[in-house]
């Protein structure tokens, strides 16, 4: 993995963290958010990758 696909990874995480203490979702949710979030991380880390390989190709 490398340094910028785990960066986002644990950005995310950590914001699923955050989510984890509001009280306002249900528990399911709530408990499930740190997962998410990496999930989250890493979708958006492959789509810049993606749209830099683009940029390099037209180039």
């Amino acid at each position: 993995m490398g340094p910028t696909r785990l960066r986002y990874t644990m950005i995310g995480f950590i914001v699923g963290v955050v989510i984890v203490y509001l009280e306002a979702l249900p528990t399911g949710v709530r408990f499930a958010a740190p997962f998410y979030g990496a999930g989250l991380g890493l979708l958006i880390d492959n789509m810049i990758v993606r749209i830099k390989q683009k940029r390099g190709k037209d180039e």
